[in-house]
């Protein structure tokens, strides 16, 4: 612990910004938290409205309570409460097959539950199972081996289990795209559609650019944790968790306080500027902002010439975006609190349309039903339902227009799955790129942060520490692997035991 009472300041109040500043306030430091916004948790946060209590984007959590989010939770002493569900997801693929998704593969429910199904898929195709060569004779020995007594899912999972015992096969395989990979194991259309959705659901970035050693991590311990869920009264008691603790323990939290200017003297981070002109310096300055952001703010000329180089070449996730819907009354009965539209397309082409400027033909849907997750998420015996949809980042005025058309036809797919949705509709509103890019200050509305793609995960991934003394990152974009913010939550953790 820290006994001379260091200042430390965070710019940003989501999941990492939030956690870090608990951990360090509850070990000592003295620390103010500033936030831009007149709420807390960044793209993390929920808002009410006629009773219903709304996740700004969409969220689910891959390993609720037994991640780094619960992790953080304990660490502080804080007050959050997790659901979870079993199953936890109902699928639809390829247009024909329904599944349920149990939180461990093995359950035997599920077996009972998909039986029907699963005979159908197996009347219907028959899976190609085969090794290929370009890993090491060692892994590609583990993969083949795997594909030829497994399911691709089955390899998958044993693949990914292999991996987490041998952290070796993680570091190769951060060095391929999940694409490549799978196309080891099978090219079935059928699997490689459901695996190509699940990629953008954990990664929000498609799977011919995603890591596949980030990918197998994400994977293995959402399956291995088998608590996947969401925080009770919405995505904003995590970081609303994180401050109460925060506040409880004398941390200094300030919303509506935009960082103008982080100040850097003789290279070292001395604190920052706001845009109301209040100077508040600081031993050390901490940035959930995003890397490129917290350049901008620093000043490029602190940075040297390969690190602001280095910086402006990474690349950022997909954005999702969203319609929300209030139903008057509860009229989708499905088994679990999470629907996925799996699209019936060519899965090595399943996203062009993000780059493309168009528009899917049957589009991949995630879609959360937090009242089903949390019965007080809408008033009694009605129902919320939160349909997202992957789209562009760069905030522009085609892209914004490409999103309302993503969004028009993500409507008429859903409501062809739920007719009975359409004379229920008590209110209806749409969250896309722009509206995140209002969150945050940037350009772009990108999900989560940086991809999860090849270069920039595992060793390549940016480190919390930068080349201005006392200057850290934390939050999805610095030191952590995890699905979207739960990364947040592990980088928190990490530059927290670093200071400490």
């Amino acid at each position: 612990m820290a006994q001379d009472k260091k200042k430390v300041v965070v710019i940003g109040s989501g999941p990492g910004g939030s956690g870090v500043a608990a951990l360090l306030q509850a070990r000592g430091y003295q620390v103010t938290l500033l936030d831009r916004n007149e709420f807390y948790g960044g793209k993390c946060w929920s808002f009410t409205r006629d009773g219903y209590v709304v996740d700004s984007g969409v969220h689910m959590f891959s390993m609720g309570v037994s991640g780094q989010f619960g992790d953080i939770n304990r660490m502080v002493r804080g007050d959050l409460e997790w659901l979870t569900a079993n199953p936890s997801e109902h699928l639809l693929l390829d247009g024909k097959y329904r599944l349920n998704l149990y939180q461990s593969l093995t359950d035997p429910r599920a077996m009972f539950s998909n039986l029907r199904t699963n005979m159908q898929i197996a009347k219907d195709m028959i899976a190609e199972k085969a090794g290929r060569g370009g890993l090491s004779k060692e892994l590609d020995r583990e993969v083949y081996r795997a594909a030829k007594k497994n399911s691709p899912l089955e390899t998958l999972r044993a693949v990914a289990k292999i991996a987490l015992l041998n952290p070796s096969y993680l570091v190769e395989l951060d060095e391929i795209t999940l694409q490549e990979f799978l196309h080891r194991i099978t090219d079935e259309w059928l699997p490689l559609q459901g695996l190509a959705a699940l990629s953008m659901l954990l990664t929000v970035v498609p799977y011919s650019e995603v890591s596949a050693g980030e990918y197998l991590w994400c994977f293995a311990n959402a399956f291995r944790k088998q608590t996947l869920g969401v925080p009770r009264g919405g995505s904003r008691e995590i970081p609303g968790a994180f401050l109460r603790a925060f506040q409880r323990d004398g941390g200094e939290l300030r919303l509506g306080s935009e960082v103008a200017r982080i100040n850097i003297r003789d290279g070292k981070a001395r604190g920052v500027f706001t845009t109301g002109g209040e100077q508040i310096d600081a031993d050390i300055v901490i940035s959930n902002a995003g890397i490129k952001r917290t350049l901008e703010m620093a000043g490029e000329e602190h940075f040297p010439a390969d690190y602001v180089s280095y910086v402006k070449k990474l690349k950022y996730s997909c954005s999702f975006i969203t319609t929300k819907y209030g139903l008057d009354r509860r009229v989708v009965d499905l088994p679990a609190p999470g629907f996925f539209n799996v699209p019936a397309v060519d899965p090595d082409h399943m996203f062009d349309y993000i780059e493309e400027g168009g528009v899917p033909e049957d589009p991949f849907l995630f879609t959360p039903f937090p009242s089903e997750w949390d019965p007080y998420a809408a008033p009694s015996g009605k129902q919320l339902i939160i349909c997202g949809v992957p789209g562009p980042i760069e905030v522009t005025k085609d892209n914004v227009a490409q999103c309302e058309r993503i969004l028009d036809r993500a409507e008429e797919r859903l409501l062809e799955i739920f007719p009975q949705m359409a004379n229920h509709i008590e209110w209806k509103m749409r969250t896309h790129i722009a509206h995140t890019a209002a969150i945050t200050g940037k350009p772009t509305g990108e999900c989560i942060g940086l991809a999860q793609c090849v270069g920039q995960t595992g060793v390549h991934k940016p480190t919390p520490w930068t080349p201005v003394k006392d200057l850290w990152l934390v939050g999805t974009d610095a030191g952590a692997r995890g699905v979207g913010t739960e990364q947040a939550g592990g980088s928190a953790i990490y530059v927290a035991n670093l200071l400490s």
